[in-house]
C-alpha cells in the first residue's frame, strides 16, 4: 500500500517539472532573449513604391509600371515615396528607372521641362573653382600626342606685334597726305621723290608726301632726306607661357551619347539586297590623331585661353611631371632676349658673303627621307 503511494508521488513530481519546464520555455520564446527575438523585427516592414517593369527617361509612368512592395523599415530613407502609388502614376520619369528599384522624389517630376539629366562623367572631376575649357590640338603642340588624361600641363602663347597708330588702331607708318589751302598754297610740306627736266627747270612730278616725317641729313653734303621704308613693318615675335599647370580633363572630342551603338549598329548592318558579296575585308584604319584637348582651369585662365584661341595666338603644351605641383616665374622670349642670354653674335656686314644668297636656312635631305611627290602633268 505504502509503495502504491511512493509511486503516485513521484509520478506527480514529474508532472509538475514538466509543466514548469513548458513554462519557462514558453515565456523565453514570448518576451525573453534569444535567437525568438528576431521574428518581430523580421516582420518589421513599411510598403514603399517600387518599379514593377523597366521605365525609361521622360515617358509618363502609367498605372501598371509601379506597386507597393514590404521594404526593411529600417532601410526606408525619407525620399523614397511610400503607402500610395498615386504620387507616382502621371508622373514624368526624369530618369531611367530599372525594374524593382524604389522610386524616390528626385526620379519624377510634373513638369515635363523639368526632364534635367543627371550632368555628365566630365563634369564630376572639374573641382570646384574650376572649369574646363577645350583647345585646339596637333602633333607638334600637344607633345607629339604623349597626353593623357589627367596629365599636367603649362600653355605657352606665341604671337607677333607690330606699332599701330594709336587714333587710327593701323600699321605705322602711316600715309601722310598733301593739304592745300584755298588758293592752292600748301599749308603743310612734302617730299619730292621724282625730279623732271623742264624748258622751266627742274620740275617736282610726283607729289607724294612722305609715309612717315623723319628727316635724315646726308651726311657729305648735309642735304635734307626724307626715309621712305623698303617695305611694311615687320612684326616682331614674342612668347610666354599664359598658364601654369593646368589638368588634362581629356584628350580628342567626347564620345556623344548613343555614338558607339551606332557605330556597332552599322557595323553589324547587313549589305543591302543585290550588293556583290564582299570577298575581301576593308583594310583596317589606325586611330584617328586627335585634334582637340580639354583642359581644366580658373575662369581667369579660361576668359585668357578664349581670348588667345580668338585672336589667332599660336598656342603650345608643355608636360610637367605627375607630382609637380611648383610654381616659377617666367621671362617673356623675344629676339632681343635669346642674344643677351645666349651668347648669340650678331653677324658682322662683310665685304664678301655666299651665293647663291640665302633668304632662310636650308634643310638638309638625308638619303632615307621619301622623296616629295612630283606633281601630276597638266
Amino acid at each position: 500500500m505504502r509503495r502504491g503511494r511512493t509511486l503516485i508521488l513521484i509520478a506527480l513530481i514529474l508532472l509538475l517539472g514538466v509543466a514548469a519546464a513548458w513554462l519557462f520555455l514558453r515565456g523565453r520564446g514570448s518576451g525573453g532573449g534569444g535567437g525568438a527575438q528576431a521574428t518581430p523585427a523580421a516582420l518589421d516592414r513599411q510598403n514603399v513604391v517600387i518599379a514593377a517593369q523597366d521605365i525609361s527617361r521622360g515617358s509618363v509612368i502609367p498605372e501598371n509600371a509601379v506597386i507597393l512592395a514590404p521594404f526593411p523599415a529600417d532601410a526606408v530613407v525619407e525620399t523614397m515615396i511610400t503607402n500610395d502609388v498615386s504620387q507616382v502614376i502621371g508622373r514624368y520619369a526624369r530618369q531611367d528607372i530599372a525594374r524593382g528599384l524604389p522610386i524616390t522624389t528626385g526620379m519624377i517630376t510634373k513638369q515635363a521641362g523639368d526632364l534635367l539629366g543627371t550632368g555628365s562623367t566630365a563634369a564630376v572631376a572639374i573641382p570646384p573653382g574650376y572649369t574646363a575649357i577645350a583647345v585646339p590640338l596637333n602633333r607638334l603642340a600637344g607633345v607629339a600626342y604623349a597626353l593623357r588624361d589627367g596629365d599636367a600641363v603649362d600653355v605657352i602663347g606665341t604671337m607677333l606685334m607690330v606699332d599701330l597708330d594709336a587714333d587710327f588702331q593701323s600699321i605705322l607708318p602711316n600715309q601722310t597726305l598733301i593739304l592745300l589751302g584755298n588758293n592752292g598754297g600748301l599749308l603743310t610740306g612734302y617730299a619730292c621723290f621724282e625730279l623732271k627736266a623742264t624748258d622751266k627747270g627742274l620740275e617736282c612730278t610726283n607729289l607724294e608726301s612722305p609715309p612717315f616725317a623723319r628727316v635724315d641729313m646726308e651726311e657729305t653734303t648735309g642735304t635734307q632726306l626724307y626715309n621712305k621704308p623698303s617695305e611694311s613693318q615687320r612684326p616682331r615675335l614674342v612668347t610666354q607661357r599664359l598658364v601654369e599647370n593646368a589638368i588634362v580633363l581629356h584628350v580628342g572630342t567626347f564620345t556623344l551619347p548613343g555614338a558607339e551603338n551606332q557605330a556597332a549598329v552599322g557595323a553589324a548592318a547587313a549589305p543591302a539586297a543585290g550588293a556583290p558579296p564582299q570577298t575581301t575585308p576593308a583594310a583596317p584604319t589606325g586611330p584617328t590623331a586627335p585634334d582637340i584637348v580639354t583642359l581644366i582651369v580658373t575662369p581667369q585662365d579660361a576668359l585668357t585661353i578664349n581670348w588667345a584661341i580668338k585672336s589667332g595666338i599660336d598656342l603650345t603644351l608643355t608636360l610637367r611631371g605627375p607630382k609637380d605641383d611648383s610654381t616659377t616665374e617666367t621671362t617673356s622670349v623675344t629676339l632681343k632676349y635669346l642674344v643677351d642670354n645666349y651668347n648669340i653674335t650678331v653677324p658682322s656686314k662683310l665685304p664678301y658673303g655666299l651665293e647663291p644668297r640665302l633668304t632662310s636656312p636650308i634643310d638638309p635631305v638625308l638619303p632615307n627621307d621619301k622623296p616629295a611627290p612630283t606633281p601630276a602633268a597638266n
